[in-house]
């Protein structure tokens, strides 16, 4: 009888999005002088959540056959973060600022290249005519080669022993990499550039559900990039493939302020399918 197929999903498991205590936070010399490194947008609990997804990897290490990482991958310069936007006054924006289309028809926030505004202004047209995220500005976060994009330690230990152990490379996708759009789902970005490949949809993740006969769910956070990750996911997938889908469900949590959100995504997924279970039951 063949062995069923399973693979882990693990949504930017990276130090900006997890509220590490303060003992387990580390630091690097810069310039001869020692910095802490704290998080960018530390998730609550998330920290607790790592440690109950590296127990869960360590306790299925035999069973995951393979294990998929995606990565936030930012610059400084991003549409959502503050010095993509500028006033009147040439101030940027505090974070989590909302910009909606109607600020900047009216000019209360402009993109600080002024020939960027048609670009802007069609992108956040078409944030809310999908009705689904509002431009933020979020704190300046996973920047490429900083700290904060790195995948947590108790994360990244329990993968290197699975690949130890199983002789198998995990996989990694990057995701976010393109200034000019946001890039939440690990499929494709909430508005694609047709100049940009890398913007438009990706296959991977649709196909991993195709290959396997179990795909486990973890990640950061649920509000937001798991979510709509999976919902890229189920959008392609039949209703007899989205079974194969199950959301650790103590392994993530939602950004704060975000949890109707993360709530109402959760109910969603449970109605069409999608099995949410707690990593100890498995």
């Amino acid at each position: 009888m063949r062995q069923p197929m399973t693979s882990l999903l693990i949504i930017d498991p990276q130090y900006d999005f997890y509220d590490v205590p303060v003992n387990e936070q580390f630091t690097l010399d810069s310039e001869h002088q020692e910095k802490t490194i704290a998080p960018a947008l530390p998730v609550p609990g998330a920290w607790n959540d790592a440690q109950r997804l590296a127990s869960f990897i360590e306790k299925q290490q035999q069973h995951i056959h393979s294990i998929v990482v995606t990565l936030d991958s930012h610059s400084e310069y991003d549409i959502a973060h503050a010095i993509y936007w500028q006033n009147k006054s040439g101030e940027h924006p505090a974070p989590f600022t909302l910009i909606s289309h109607q600020d900047i028809v009216d000019g209360i926030w402009l993109p600080t290249k002024p020939e960027l505004l048609e670009h802007v202004l069609a992108y956040t047209q078409s944030l809310e005519q999908a009705a689904k995220y509002s431009l933020i500005i979020w704190p300046t976060h996973c920047v490429i080669g900083s700290a904060g994009h790195k995948v947590v330690a108790p994360i990244q230990a329990a993968i290197q022993r699975w690949e130890q152990k199983t002789n198998t490379q995990h996989i990694s996708i990057s995701k976010g990499e393109n200034p000019h759009t946001e890039h939440y789902g690990g499929c494709e970005a909430e508005y694609p550039l047709a100049d940009d490949k890398n913007t438009q949809f990706d296959p991977q993740l649709v196909e991993l559900v195709k290959q396997n006969d179990h795909v486990f769910i973890s990640g950061q956070a649920l509000s937001h990039c798991v979510a709509s990750t999976v919902e890229q996911m189920v959008e392609k997938l039949s209703s007899e493939e989205i079974k194969k889908l199950t959301i650790l469900i103590d392994t993530t949590s939602p950004v704060a302020g975000f949890e109707q959100q993360a709530e109402g995504f959760i109910d969603k997924m449970s109605q069409i399918g999608v099995n949410i279970l707690t990593s100890s039951n498995l």
